[in-house]
């Protein structure tokens, strides 16, 4: 695979995931079936940082590797009680995290003389 297939990759698989995760947002209703913004907005923060985190890794995908690898240990840990959570969003930011450190590896190589 070439580096600019596996950079592009990397990205809509990192955007798939952004849109995934942005799907929660529409569970924000209360009693009444009524959404509140403040809630709304709150629970599109995580999606508002992996654009970010996006984005900061345009260029530099070490750092998409460590918050990746960092968000996915840290949601593990914080989900342990539930498996199959882990799995469903555990998974694709371990995926993540190696894509992004698959790219880091062999951009390295192609700059190294």
């Amino acid at each position: 695979m070439s580096s600019g297939t596996i950079l592009w990759l990397l990205r809509i698989v990192a955007l798939l995931f952004t849109v995934f995760i942005s799907l929660f947002a529409f569970d924000v209703k209360d009693e009444m079936g009524q959404v509140h913004m403040r809630d709304l907005l709150s629970h599109l923060l995580p999606t508002l940082f992996c654009v970010l985190i996006i984005i900061i890794s345009w260029k530099r995908e070490w750092i998409g590797t460590l918050v990746f690898f960092a968000l996915a240990i840290v949601y593990a840990w914080w989900a342990s009680d539930h498996v199959q959570w882990i799995l469903l969003m555990g998974g694709p930011m371990l995926l993540l995290a190696g894509l992004y450190g698959f790219a880091w590896v062999r951009r390295k190589r192609t700059l190294a003389p």
